[in-house]
């Protein structure tokens, strides 16, 4: 791979990696080795397929453009609004969600009020959602290094120990189900595609051109190759996983665990003002909402979702990824459908749309039915 290439790739597994590998350790304990790692190269085959199939798109116009912009251009007025809409509920949810972690982090430091742990999280976090690019940037490297660091260390730690998990479980209906969400979520990042894309075009006018469908799928596999080890590592760590996984480590020196708490809230609080400043520019940029606006609904809203009840992580977790995430994939194959319509391998759509709406109506039954 050229250097470009490798960019690229980095790029999308960096954008990739974040609080969704949290979740996975308790699924694959819930389904079983062998299962939970079928379903891993199974969702990351879909997202390639999916990134391709944006990336298509995005190449079709030249400058950068969002999602929106193209649900606008290809999408019925009233569906390319839900879609806009189901975009922005779904980075809402993602900041809920990083608030919901906030508690477990900080109760790997010190003991504390989840309460007051999770206002001071959503202060620090909402200052610096209006902090230079300069400074996000910096940030999200931060970010991205304290996670690695993370990994890593459970990685090596858990490598020694062998892993506690079955390698086979009986599937219930609820289990069979149960990785839609977390995998969904864990490998989300459409965003970082339209960034690839730039890189591609960057390359060919200085005559390093490279293959994006190549960066697409390791940009992808090597996500999944890491959410692969920690998930062993974790199971090699402790054989009662939480749904937060780094909380159920009881067995490791304080000293560690205070470590991990404090890279895991790096992790989060880098990613938490990042998504809200995006959040807040698509307001402001896209939609035209005042600024004001803008910024009131991007502190108030996730706060809001948290204490309307969405406080438990797997499951915010898990509806997100089933939602909003498989919304997004449907709109996004319909978009490709009406830019590429006798594209040869259009039948492909159709597996891809059966993945996304199972997800999405199964946590909608889930929701509205009685169990």
């Amino acid at each position: 791979m050229s250097r470009n290439s490798i960019l690229a790739a980095s790029i999308l597994a960096g954008t990739m990696i974040g609080a969704g590998i949290f979740s996975l350790p308790y699924v694959f304990n819930e389904v079983g080795i062998l299962a939970g790692f079928f379903y891993l190269v199974f969702f990351a085959s879909v997202y390639v397929a999916l990134y391709l199939m944006y990336a298509a798109v995005l190449r079709t116009r030249e400058g950068r453009h969002d999602f929106s912009y193209f649900a606008d251009l290809y999408l019925p007025k009233k569906i390319s609004g839900l879609a806009s809409l189901a975009i922005l509920a779904e980075t809402i949810f993602v900041l809920t969600i990083y608030l919901v972690l906030a508690p477990t982090f900080i109760s790997l430091i010190a003991e504390t009020n989840p309460l007051f742990a999770v206002s001071v999280f959503w202060f620090l976090g909402s200052i610096f959602i209006f902090a230079s690019l300069a400074w996000q940037g910096m940030a999200e490297l931060l970010g991205t290094l304290a996670i690695i660091f993370v990994v890593f260390v459970v990685i090596f730690l858990g490598g020694e120990s062998g892993f506690n998990a079955p390698l086979f479980k009986n599937l219930s209906v609820a289990s069979f189900f149960l990785p839609f969400g977390p995998l969904l979520f864990s490998f989300a990042a459409r965003v970082a595609v339209s960034r690839m894309v730039d890189e591609e075009r960057e390359a060919k006018k200085t005559s390093r051109p490279f293959s994006l469908k190549g960066a697409i799928f390791w940009g992808t596999f090597v996500p999944a190759l890491v959410y692969f080890l920690f998930v062993l590592g974790i199971l090699g760590l402790t054989d009662n996983v939480t749904p937060e996984a780094l909380n159920s480590l009881e067995n490791l020196p304080s000293s560690l665990l205070a470590i991990f708490g404090i890279l895991g809230l790096v992790t989060i609080w880098t990613s938490y003002f990042i998504i809200g400043a995006n959040f807040r520019e698509i307001l402001t940029e896209d939609k035209k909402v005042r600024p004001w606006i803008a910024s009131a609904l991007v502190l108030i809203l996730p706060l809001g979702l948290y204490f309307a009840g969405f406080r438990d992580f797997l499951p915010t977790l898990s509806f997100t990824g089933s939602v909003f995430l498989g919304l997004e994939g449907i709109f996004l194959i319909t978009i490709w459908r009406r830019v590429f319509p006798h594209h040869p391998k259009k039948w492909l759509s159709w597996p891809l749309y059966l993945v996304f709406a199972v997800a999405l109506l199964y946590a909608l039954f889930q929701m509205f039915l009685p169990s």
